[in-house]
């Protein structure tokens, strides 16, 4: 009883497997292709459409999420940057910077000057032209 059995499923699972091999469509490398864009865009590389998260931006979205980008960026900043002049600092500018900075804006400056490795000599006397003591 049991060979029968057993020649019943052999039977069983040659059929099915038959029939899927019939039915499944075979895949093929030599499948014609339409569309020969293989472009790839993201939204580091400039050229081509515009990217917004995961989507192609629609028209005015994406100016809307850099603003929203730059707003959330910016949050939670207290100060302001004080306007460094170009170029050779004159005596006006000098005191114009001397009335923008606060002493916490002297801390970050003297901080900056320490960490790249400047003289103490020379810090004195930028801090002192700043009006920083």
């Amino acid at each position: 009883m049991s060979s029968k059995l057993m020649l019943a499923v052999f039977v069983t699972a040659v059929l099915m497997t038959s029939i899927a091999a019939v039915t499944i469509p075979a895949a093929s490398a030599l499948t014609s292709r339409s569309s020969f864009n293989d472009n790839h865009y993201t939204a580091l590389y400039p050229g081509g459409p515009r990217i917004c998260g995961d989507h192609m931006c629609a028209p005015g979205e994406y100016d809307k999420m850099q603003q929203a980008l730059a707003q959330a960026q910016m949050k939670g900043k207290t100060g302001t940057t004080p306007n460094m002049p170009q170029g050779n600092m004159t005596q006006g500018s000098m005191t114009q910077m001397q009335n923008k900075l606060s002493s916490s804006d002297c801390q970050k400056v003297q901080n900056a000057l320490v960490d790249a490795g400047v003289n103490a000599t020379k810090i004195t006397k930028v801090m002192a032209k700043l009006g920083c003591s």
